[in-house]
């Protein structure tokens, strides 16, 4: 492996050398790939950092500034790729799959978690809650406007009477109304 790249090959990677460029990735791939496996102390990660830290010189070749050697600005790359790694993994802890579950892991358990509900779901739950937009659409103006303050706006019964200056009685039917408007065409739906 050559330790030192000429400036003039460095020109030629910034300028886009393809073929260069390639020469470039297979003399440093081995030295980059070692430096990985010092922090990763895995071989996949230690892969995912050198190719990502390869897209990053690829992209930013062009900002060496030759204040050290190449190798030293490479290496760097890949350091701090590493330490972004750990980073992640400590946020988000994984937890192996491969490992059978036991009396002395059972823990695992509770640390899976469901984040959300499935695609289909949430896929249903809008087509529903536009269907109900289009109900509360039809209802009268009377039920509509006291249906929206209650159960899109949060509003209690006294607060209602009051924006819209009805009596709190007038209110409470509205609602009623609205309510059962709503179940009526729910159920013929």
């Amino acid at each position: 492996m050559n330790s030192s790249i000429s400036a003039e090959e460095i020109k030629k990677l910034i300028s886009g050398d393809k073929q260069a460029f390639t020469q470039f990735y297979v003399e440093y791939h081995t030295m980059l790939y070692r430096h990985a496996l010092k922090y990763m102390n895995n071989h996949e990660d230690s892969e995912d950092i050198v190719q990502e830290a390869f897209t990053r010189i690829y992209l930013n070749i062009h900002k060496f500034n030759f204040s050290c050697r190449l190798s030293t600005w490479m290496k760097e790359i890949v350091k701090n790729l590493c330490i972004d790694r750990f980073r992640k993994k400590s946020r988000n802890p994984s937890i192996s799959l491969d490992v059978p579950i036991g009396e002395d892991n059972s823990n695992y358990i509770d640390t899976i978690v469901d984040e959300g509900k499935l695609p289909d779901q949430l896929i249903i739950e809008k087509e529903e809650h536009i269907s109900i937009l289009n109900i509360v659409e039809e209802m009268p103006l009377s039920y509509r406007e006291v249906f929206v303050l209650r159960f899109y706006s949060d509003y209690s019964m006294k607060e209602i009477a009051n924006n819209l200056s009805m009596e709190l009685n007038t209110v409470k039917t509205n609602i009623f109304r609205s309510k059962k408007f709503l179940k009526r065409k729910v159920l013929q739906s």
